[in-house]
């Protein structure tokens, strides 16, 4: 029997208020999110959310995501990951039993909720990074070997193309031109694999953990709580620092944000928030005191997740940090990381938050 959840109105506003949260600095804005879950609540649709372990082995599970930037196309996002999924779907000849978040942030997790409802399929609680990540190459799927094509492209209307190519790297290269050719917007639907492949290579738990994460910063909100508090004792969090914003630089190199945020904290010192659209690293009056995969969380002090393009100067912040999953600790999945730290200015080798917090 399978174990699933319909999410009501509530449930569905935290998940995107706690993925925002888990995604680390980047995944989407909250917005964004929010007006996709109107859309599902005012349709009358239903998102049913079902346990990684009772996905069937025979199922065929289907990654629904967008491409490219709303904010800079000429029409903003029109539900172009529709007609992307439809499209694949046709294309492999069966019905698709289960769509799956390629990561975790407040964009990025409602895309994937938007196609489950609107199409009638379970919504799984997992996804492929349990935190947004900047490349595709960081995702599980392609850590632990799930090919990325057949990966269908489209617009809102409909028009689009199935792509095979030997990698993602390739696979983003040439998407990322017919983006362009869609005035800056595209749904996908990618990584199709069976129900069996899907349980060994994702982040399990993770739109419960969102939702859990979600319900508790409106707890703060609404009973004035300590934030820091709050997660560190119900996320097994590490605050890495409370302060107020007194700067942040931004610099576009290969079409990601690059900067670095800088935290006064309470009580003395200086915390340093490196990103390249995630947080990459975070240090502490000189000291590395987080590295990705391990993730670096913005929070308003009075219980508001940010992501890095909210972050601004004056804010009063917490910076939380948690570990990452297991999956994301392995030396194959850390290898996939380890260019990050250079990007951002660090010649370092990772260590778990856990060791440099001490």
């Amino acid at each position: 029997m399978l174990a699933t959840k319909e999410l009501n109105h509530q449930e569905l506003k935290d998940i995107i208020y706690g993925a925002a949260f888990l995604g680390a600095g980047g995944g989407g804005s909250v917005v964004q999110g929010m007006a996709m879950v109107k859309e599902v609540v005012d349709s009358g649709k239903r998102v049913v959310l079902v346990d990684l372990e009772s996905v069937k082995d025979d199922g065929l599970a289907v990654v629904s995501a967008g491409m490219g930037s709303p904010a800079a196309a000429k029409h903003g996002w029109r539900n172009e990951h529709l007609p992307a999924f439809d499209l694949l779907e046709k294309y492999l000849g069966k019905k698709v039993d289960y769509v799956v978040p390629i990561e975790i942030g407040a964009g990025n997790i409602a895309v994937p909720l938007h196609t489950a409802a609107f199409r009638g399929k379970y919504l799984v609680d997992a996804d492929g990074a349990g935190r947004a990540i900047p490349e595709l190459e960081l995702t599980t799927f392609e850590i632990y070997g799930v090919p990325i094509s057949p990966m269908a492209i489209s617009d809102w209307e409909g028009d689009g193309a199935i792509l095979f190519t030997k990698d993602s790297l390739k696979a983003e290269r040439i998407a990322r031109q017919i983006v362009v050719a869609f005035e800056g917007c595209a749904g996908i639907a990618l990584y199709p694999m069976s129900g069996a492949k899907l349980k060994n290579v994702v982040i399990p738990g993770t739109l419960s953990l969102s939702q859990k994460v979600g319900s508790l910063l409106r707890k703060v909100r609404e009973e004035n709580l300590d934030v820091c508090e709050v997660l560190s004792k119900e996320l097994r969090g590490y605050v890495l620092g409370v302060g107020k914003v007194t700067s942040k630089t931004l610099e576009m190199r290969g079409g990601f944000d690059f900067g670095v945020v800088e935290v006064e904290l309470k009580g003395g010192g200086k915390l340093r928030v490196h990103f390249k659209n995630e947080n990459i690293v975070a240090e502490r009056d000189g000291k590395v005191i987080a590295v990705a995969p391990d993730l670096i969380c913005w929070v308003t002090t009075s219980g508001e997740p940010l992501t890095n393009v909210d972050v601004d100067k004056g804010m009063e912040v917490a910076v939380i940090g948690l570990k990452a999953h297991e999956r994301l600790r392995t030396e194959k999945a850390l290898r996939a990381f380890k260019h990050l730290y250079s990007e951002v200015g660090f010649n370092i080798e990772y260590k778990p938050i856990e060791e440099l917090i001490k």
